[in-house]
């Protein structure tokens, strides 16, 4: 279930790699009615994230989540939590966003802190939301009600983590 997935571009490409597994895209109903329901095992469900999140194996959050405050980031994931099965059973929440690095001096990565923080201000400034550290996403996780999460770095300050009921 990709939340917040607008018109499925992720997900159209996950269901075209994977034709034996279906896929839902879940966003705002407006949002939905211009999808294109050309694909056999994709479909587009509308709703609101803040009220319920339909049931899934797995839930993908892409870009979501530092759009919105510490509260708000919070009740999506309660939500989440609600719609996936046991973590013995499969169920995750996978999350592709950035996790700020801690700014090190001596490391001489500038260039990458710099960019972090340029984000972090675009984010406050267009949304409420914010950029967050392995800290903040460890206290978001822990108030959400997860048990445990695991941070891949993928491709410089982006990573998939994946969290855990």
């Amino acid at each position: 279930m990709d939340v917040g997935g607008g018109n499925g571009t992720l997900a159209k490409a996950f269901a075209d790699a994977f034709p034996q597994i279906n896929f839902t895209v879940f966003d705002l109903p407006h949002v939905i009615e211009e999808c294109d329901e050309g694909i056999k095992n994709l479909t587009y469900v509308g709703g609101d994230m803040f009220k319920s999140i339909p049931s899934a194996n797995a839930i993908l959050l892409k870009w979501i989540l530092h759009n919105w405050n510490d509260e708000e980031c919070i009740k999506i994931l309660k939500k989440c939590k609600e719609a996936i099965p046991s973590k013995e059973n499969g169920g995750k929440v996978i999350i592709i966003d950035m996790v700020l690095m801690d700014h090190n001096p001596h490391k001489g990565d500038h260039k990458s802190y710099e960019t972090q923080l340029s984000i972090d201000m675009l984010m406050m400034i267009i949304t409420s939301g914010k950029q967050r550290n392995q800290q903040d996403w460890t206290k978001l996780f822990s108030n959400a009600g997860f048990s445990n999460y695991k941070i891949i770095s993928i491709l410089g300050l982006r990573s998939i983590i994946e969290v855990f009921p």
